[in-house]
């Protein structure tokens, strides 16, 4: 089923990628937080937490494969960095690094572990001082966790703090550039799409056309949900349930990509049929649109996590639709789609700063009736006000 998104192609082509010397700035400022936080190194497996402070990619498997951020007063970022890795794989960490291009400030070295020794020594050998407090990021892996635990001292050991974690969401002018153009190509895709749903459609066929999209707009590892009528009542959807379009359908779809690392996640719920046609479904959607429109004009910074979330809320409650509001009102997303920090009741110890990006995503799910959910990304701008990372809400259920 093949469309002409081409107004989308390149859409982002102007948009750069995060540069070397950023790598410096996000090592000097996790080195000044370790200080603050009394410890004196921070250990990480692969995942965004890796990337974010060394440009590395790598797979998790079996065999630990970790980075050690250690404070040194003598090196420019005021941390020395190590790689821990099997021997045998020393030689693609040696060409990860090199594809990591990380700027002559940072000066990684390379310890190598044989698979008859015990990788966890091999961190004890890189941590060869006294030992104080040391943090791992909060994704490490259990068994990591117990080996490093072990060989370290338990009363060494932690998981990273609050202070080391909102690092990674405060976002820089340049992974806001980013951000703010994949999640409006993203929006962009779900309009031009739109347009192109028809009574008959599956709604995988609506899938592929909004795969068809995010592609021409150059996302990758795209995703696609698209739910019709009922099966819009479950968030998520209900597998092996699939609908076709109706003349008077509801259609849902949440969707999003990654562009130079960072990802979007943006929903639209609209209409096929006329205006009027069930004034309950038109009285919902309009509702869930008050809650976001409540959010923007009311979330600040110094507001709790929590209270972003009741704001939305007491709309939705209002109308008569509390109990039909069921997951949380948003989440983080940057390097990953659903991180730090979460818009819930129970967030009452985190803390609205700029720069934080998140996602104001309420909804009405009726079940066997209808599910309607509007979503679009923010960012705490320097005034301390949200600003939208999409181009707009949606105005209406017709031409969004």
């Amino acid at each position: 089923m093949q469309k002409d998104f081409a107004s989308l192609k390149d859409y982002c082509n102007h948009v750069q990628p995060i540069q070397p010397l950023e790598y410096v700035s996000r090592q000097k400022k996790l080195a000044e937080t370790l200080k603050r936080e009394g410890a004196r190194a921070f250990i990480m497996e692969p995942g965004a937490t890796m990337s974010y402070y060394t440009n590395i990619d790598w797979s998790l498997s079996e065999r630990p494969f970790l980075v050690i951020l250690r404070i040194d007063d003598d090196l420019p970022t005021g941390l020395n960095m190590t790689i821990v890795t099997p021997a045998f794989e020393a030689t693609r960490a040696r060409e990860n690094l090199d594809q990591a291009k990380l700027p002559p400030q940072i000066e990684p070295s390379i310890v190598e572990w044989r698979e008859e020794d015990s990788p966890y020594d091999a961190v004890g050998t890189v941590l060869n001082e006294t030992i104080h407090k040391v943090f791992m990021e909060t994704d490490v892996r259990l068994f990591i966790f117990d080996g490093v635990s072990k060989v370290l001292g338990n009363d060494a050991v932690e998981v990273s703090s609050k202070a080391i974690r909102t690092l990674r969401m405060v976002k820089s002018k340049a992974e806001l550039d980013i951000l703010r153009c994949v999640n409006h190509a993203t929006e962009l895709a779900i309009r031009k799409v739109r347009h192109h749903v028809r009574v008959g459609m599956t709604e995988n066929d609506i899938a592929d056309l909004m795969e068809s999209a995010l592609h021409t707009a150059g996302l990758t590892n795209t995703w696609v949900l698209a739910l019709i009528d009922e099966n819009a009542a479950f968030p998520h959807g209900e597998p092996g349930k699939t609908k076709r379009v109706t003349k008077d359908s509801t259609v849902l779809i949440d969707t999003g990509g990654e562009l130079l690392g960072y990802q979007s996640d943006t929903t639209r719920t609209f209409f096929l049929g006329p205006e009027g046609f069930n004034k309950t479904i038109e009285d919902a959607w309009y509702t869930v649109r008050r809650a976001q429109e409540k959010v923007l004009n009311q979330a600040a910074a110094g507001m709790p996590c929590a209270e972003v979330d009741l704001t939305a809320r007491h709309v939705i409650d209002e109308a008569g639709y509390g109990q039909y509001f069921t997951h949380r009102l948003g989440h983080g997303i940057g390097m990953e789609m659903h991180e730090e920090p979460y818009m819930n009741q129970g967030n009452t110890d985190q803390i609205l700063e700029p720069g934080f990006t998140f996602s104001v995503e309420p909804g009405i799910y009726v079940a066997r009736e209808f599910g309607i959910r509007l979503e679009d990304i923010v960012v705490v701008n320097q005034e301390g006000k949200l600003e939208l990372l999409t181009s707009g809400l949606a105005q209406n259920p017709w031409s969004l």
